[in-house]
């Protein structure tokens, strides 16, 4: 397979599994840490991505860089992830159920209960609530920095909710605590970002000489 081969057949898989996923160029670019143009760029065969690139859009699509790179049987049909708009709703209903049941809650607590006070604070319990089901939803469908603001979200929801629940002397400290942990989980992404990206690398060069060895047998 010569070079314009090559780039022609990954530049048509590459705009195949964009479409099949329901992304636009400009929302795989960011994904990607890319431009727009860029993405444009590969889908018109006027240049190639590297191996880090094509490791990190064949996770989004849910292929193999192997689908990616060789061959010239039309691409398989993406069946590891939901198309965009899916991937957007579902956390948010997910989010929406909890507020409902939240508000449920509210309801039935101030008919019981009228004299009862303080009952706005189920909506501040429900924040850590919302963040933990959408850190499970994210995990499922986005990338490791998704997870990250949802799990920063969590940290600093819990610690406002003890906030106003207690009424302890120096209780701010727990601010304190949370900035400590938002420390350790900031470098802890850092740590797995780092440690995907090195086997997302190798991932793609045994891939990519994976490729070239049945190249070499269809040639022989």
């Amino acid at each position: 397979m010569d070079e314009n081969k090559l780039k022609n057949n990954i530049a048509q898989r590459i705009a195949y599994y964009r479409k099949s996923c329901g992304m636009t160029q400009a929302e795989l670019a960011e994904k990607l840490n890319y431009s727009d143009k860029s993405v444009s760029k590969w889908e018109r065969g006027e240049g190639l991505p590297d191996v880090v690139v094509l490791s990190m859009m064949a996770e989004l699509f849910g292929v193999t860089v192997n689908d990616l790179i060789s061959g010239d049987t039309k691409p398989k049909r993406s069946t590891g992830r939901l198309p965009l708009k899916d991937r957007i709703l579902i956390p948010m209903l997910a989010v929406g159920l909890v507020l409902l049941v939240a508000s449920i809650v509210y309801l039935v607590l101030r008919w019981v209960f009228p004299d009862m006070q303080r009952l706005w604070l189920i909506y501040v319990y429900a924040v850590p609530v919302c963040c933990v089901v959408a850190i499970v939803l994210l995990k499922l469908w986005w990338n490791l920095w998704s997870r990250f603001v949802c799990v920063s979200i969590l940290i600093w929801s819990v610690a406002a909710a003890v906030y106003v629940t207690l009424s302890i002397q120096h209780i701010q400290e727990i601010f304190l605590i949370a900035a400590i942990m938002q420390i350790l989980v900031v470098l802890w992404y850092l740590l797995k970002s780092n440690f995907k990206k090195r086997r997302q690398r190798q991932e793609a060069l045994r891939e990519l000489e994976k490729a070239a060895g049945n190249r070499d047998s269809e040639e022989e």
